[in-house]
Formats: structure tokens, sequence, C-alpha cells
């Protein structure tokens, strides 16, 4: 058994549930206000802790709502470049997104919840997404590594993760509007076939 699959302790479940309480707060206020007239004060009263207790957990507000987890971006980094070699970087991309996106239909309150944020406050869509696995910078650079590029003189790799990024924001937006009468996985592989109908490595 990994550390990882230990039972947490007591005090870890209490720092979990603290974290998770600011971040809930956060985000339903943010949904019924609008990201600009809520204050960690505000979150902080809401649900009982200091704002130092905040600050323990989130340096910001913007983190707190979109609910960023430090090893998101390595899992999918190391993805992108583990895939099969026989797999285009487009296909890399959209499988190592998809295993952080897995268990969205699970958490489905919560997304609708974070797309009314977003299309009131649409500059906390970078965080948002970073927070999901698609860190743009991140993304660029797997890609170049995988496909032996400059991350920064080559267009490819900045192209395919741009690309690859407005697929997840255009199937998570869809899958939202659509009031989920389609899974998010369909939606989510019918954007990466588009995109790959017209990208080839």
């Amino acid at each position: 058994m990994s550390a990882a699959d230990l039972p947490l302790g007591l005090r870890e479940r209490k720092k979990r549930a603290t974290r998770d309480a600011l971040a809930d707060t956060a985000l339903r206020m943010a949904a019924d206000r609008g990201f600009e007239n809520v204050t960690v004060e505000a979150v902080t009263d809401a649900v009982g802790v200091s704002v130092r207790t905040f600050f323990n957990y989130f340096p910001c507000l913007e983190d707190a709502i979109t609910r960023p987890a430090q090893d998101h971006a390595e899992r999918t980094r190391r993805a992108v470049l583990d895939a099969p070699d026989e797999l285009t970087a487009l296909i890399a991309l959209r499988e190592a997104i998809g295993q952080e996106l897995a268990h969205i239909e699970e958490d489905h309150e919560r997304w609708e919840l974070q797309m009314t944020v977003l299309r009131t406050s649409p500059s906390l869509l970078s965080g948002f997404l970073a927070a999901r696995g698609a860190d743009e910078r991140a993304l660029i650079a797997a890609v170049a590594e995988r496909t032996d590029q400059d991350p920064e003189s080559d267009l490819y790799p900045r192209l395919l993760a741009h690309v690859a990024i407005a697929a997840v924001r255009a199937a998570v937006e869809l899958w939202v509007a659509s009031g989920r009468t389609r899974t998010f996985q369909s939606i989510y592989h019918e954007a990466f076939a588009s995109l790959a109908a017209g990208l080839n490595d």
C-alpha cells in the first residue's frame, strides 16, 4: 500500500474539510454575486474562520474559486510524454487532459457553478483550465519535448496546446449549456476528433 492509499488522519481530514468549505463558499458567492463583489473577509466570515486561515490554504481568492491542485500540471505533462509513440501529439494531449477530467460528471454541480462564474468573469478562465491540467505553458513544453521541437521558437507546440485548451473549454461549455443531456466524455472526444480531422503531427 502506498502513502497515497493510507487513510487520512483526523488532522488532515479537518484541513481538507476547511479547504473545501472555503473553496465551495467562495465559488457559490462568486456565482451569486459576481467574482468582483466577493471578498476574502466575506468568505471567511461565512465559514467561521480567520482571514489568516484562508491564506494558509489559498494565495488569493481566485485560487479558491478555481481550486487548483499542485500536481495536475505535472501529471498531465508526464502523461503526454509517456503516451505510446504511435499516438499523435494531439491524441496524447486528449488522453492526458481527459484523465484529469475523468470525474467531471460526478461533480457536475460545482462545474455548473464554475461555468456561471467564468461567463461573468472570463479573466478567471486561464486559472480554471490550468487547475484541470490544461496549463498552457506546461502543455507547450510537453508537446515540444514529445515532438523534439523548441517551445520558444517553433509554432507547432504552441498551436497544439492552444487548440487543445480551446477544445476543453468548448466541451465544458457545451456540456453545461446542454443541461448535461449528453455525457461530457462524448462531447470532449467529439471536440478532439474535429481537431484531429484538420491537424496532423
